[in-house]
């Protein structure tokens, strides 16, 4: 199945999570000559510490044959380096099919969350070889809330 990516805005994912759109669009909360600050611009619930990690993913093809899932908890990711790809689904407990999958182009320095619950794929450099992405959610989740599902066919995220 080929799953068309599209630009990604508050609205288009506000079904799978949150994003802060860059530049911020809001009035600050703090505007003064040195300091610019925006003030809770995403939120999510996280019981317990919060992990911080780092990652490089490789320029790969955009095809798989399953999704990732934390149930218990939203996860914050950063590209910092290069534009990236997702694809995900609405948060279900259940495994989803793969029609129920969008895909969505992220621009270098986009914060997205993906709800709790929420099926996704690996990140997919677009522009770059390789991109780092810092990864923020509730501390030992790989450990301890990570699942891998296979899905019902194969997919290909194309522009």
């Amino acid at each position: 199945m080929r799953i068309n990516i599209e630009k990604i805005s508050k609205e288009t994912f506000e079904e799978f999570g949150q994003i802060i759109e860059m530049p911020v669009q809001s009035e600050p909360t703090v505007a003064v000559e040195t300091v610019t600050f925006w003030k809770q611009q995403a939120m999510f619930a996280i019981d317990g510490d919060i992990e911080v990690g780092v990652l490089k993913v490789k320029k790969m093809a955009m095809v798989f044959d399953e999704l990732e899932n934390h149930f218990k908890t939203a996860t914050g990711l950063i590209c910092l380096d290069g534009d990236c790809v997702i694809g995900v689904t609405q948060p279900s407990d259940e495994v989803p099919l793969a029609s129920d999958i969008k895909a969505f182009l992220v621009p270098q320095g986009q914060l997205f969350v993906l709800a709790e619950k929420c099926w996704h794929t690996a990140t997919y450099p677009v522009d770059k070889d390789e991109i780092t992405l810092l990864v923020l959610f509730k501390k030992d989740s790989l450990d301890n809330d990570t699942v891998f599902e296979a899905i019902n066919e194969s997919c290909q995220l194309v522009f």
